[in-house]
């Protein structure tokens, strides 16, 4: 497999609406197994309040990039893996965002999105009474989002892996000593077996 790249979300490449892409591509797969109960069955790139709210993160992700840890600490971040043009369909390298008539470009290669990652500074809202606000004494990175895009399987093998990995680097840096990841624990369990 190729090496896994991980680059902060940028609103100049509209990494919002890529990170809810990949909300939208679990879809079919959450209903086969019986678990469309997580989020549904409606596509949230469509609509425009996840949108402003995913642009958002971003934003403040781009915005806040030196800033120290604080409750309002929010990163977002984006893997990609290097594929060769010539081995990815017109609907990857949209994914892409490159078409086939760019194919003729310089590049013999192409970063693929593959996955994405958000990290806060506090949980949310809906965990609140099982994580609790975070504490100053005994801070915690909170991760609301890792999720992969299934459209570009197998070419994201891996990515989750490396960008956990990544999220214990960026908390070991703030000498933060706890990764609080969200998981949804429904239909039975189906979803961790």
């Amino acid at each position: 497999m190729p090496p896994i790249h991980i680059r902060p979300a940028s609103t100049a490449t509209d990494d919002g609406l890529r990170l809810l892409r990949n909300f939208d591509s679990q879809l079919s797969w959450l209903s086969s197994i019986g678990s469309s109960a997580q989020w549904g069955d409606t596509s949230r790139s469509d609509q425009e309040d996840h949108r402003a709210k995913y642009r958002g993160k971003v934003e403040r992700s781009e915005r806040g990039w030196n800033d120290p840890w604080s409750r309002d600490w929010v990163r977002a971040y984006i893997a990609e893996v290097e594929v060769k043009r010539e081995d990815l369909s017109s609907e990857l390298l949209a994914i892409a965002g490159e078409s086939t008539k760019d194919a003729a470009a310089d590049a013999d290669a192409v970063r693929l999105p593959v996955a994405g990652m958000i990290l806060q500074g506090q949980s949310s809202d809906y965990v609140r009474d099982i994580v609790p606000e975070n504490d100053d004494n005994d801070p915690f990175i909170y991760v609301p989002y890792l999720l992969s895009d299934r459209a570009t399987a197998p070419h994201g093998k891996g990515a989750g892996a490396v960008l956990i990995s990544h999220a214990k680097d960026e908390a070991r840096r703030l000498g933060i000593k706890r990764l609080v990841l969200d998981c949804w624990k429904g239909n039975g369990d189906k979803l961790v077996q």
